[in-house]
């Protein structure tokens, strides 16, 4: 895809950086993927990163610039020792299918490229944002599974479309939403909740990733509870040096009560 951003976009994607966060086996403290973050957005006059994405969407660039941090991200993706072997989990916008130059293709040409599989690709999609178009969220899930890549839900649980969402779409992945484990284990009615969403996914072949873990109690809670995978500040903080990222995380493999 031929590089048709303006002077500004192609200043602030050198500036912008990409931090990984580990994702692991809760049980045993592997490493199942990284979730790829963007950071150094306030340093090009933004802040928040949703500032940052409405404002390339309102210059009708979002779906060139999104090819462009997919390119920043896979090329530093591959730096991570043993990255064959671990899934890369990448943010969607949901309104990409509105750029009049969105295509097919463009991610399979970029994977081949840079030597990474297909099934280390796994597209996060959000539904905490989707108030008024609902669909757009729809259309990209469809679309990317129809691709056939790994599709997780990010922020499960404080949308709008909930356990419809798992019934039209079924997704690969659900990521639960920090809200339901914050102090989880001090909390019945988390607990139960969390329970109820991570039995039904498990019902539905769904895996499911506790996201925002601070706490070893928290982490033993998500592992009592059934969630698959963790993620959060209790694992790794986000790190811009893609060296810091283990193969096994030995504090989360020794947790016990």
């Amino acid at each position: 895809m031929k590089n048709d951003l303006p002077k500004k976009w192609i200043h602030n994607l050198k500036v912008l950086d990409i931090a990984f966060q580990p994702i692991l086996n809760i049980n045993t403290g592997e490493i199942f993927g990284v979730e790829a973050l963007l950071r150094n957005y306030k340093e090009v006059g933004f802040d928040s990163i949703f500032e940052l994405f409405d404002e390339v969407y309102r210059d009708n660039l979002l779906y060139s610039f999104d090819i462009k941090l997919r390119k920043k991200a896979l090329k530093k993706f591959i730096t991570i020792e043993g990255y064959e072997d671990i899934k890369l989990f990448y943010n969607l916008d949901n309104r990409l299918l509105d750029m009049p130059n969105f295509k097919h293709g463009n991610t399979n040409k970029l994977l081949k490229r840079y030597g990474v599989d297909k099934n280390s690709i796994c597209f996060e999609i959000s539904e905490r944002h989707e108030i008024s178009n609902t669909s757009g969220m729809e259309e990209v899930l469809e679309h990317y599974k129809e691709e056939n890549f790994c599709i997780a839900i990010d922020d499960f649980g404080v949308g709008y479309s909930g356990y419809k969402l798992l019934y039209d779409s079924k997704p690969d992945i659900i990521k639960i939403d920090r809200f339901f484990l914050t102090d989880i284990q001090k909390d019945v009615k988390k607990k139960i909740m969390t329970r109820s969403i991570t039995n039904l996914a498990i019902g539905l072949g769904i895996k499911v990733i506790a996201e925002g873990v601070e706490t070893k109690e928290e982490l033993l809670t998500c592992k009592d509870i059934g969630c698959h995978f963790v993620q959060g500040y209790f694992v790794q903080k986000p790190t811009l040096n893609a060296k810091e990222i283990q193969n096994k995380y030995r504090h989360i493999a020794d947790a016990k009560k």
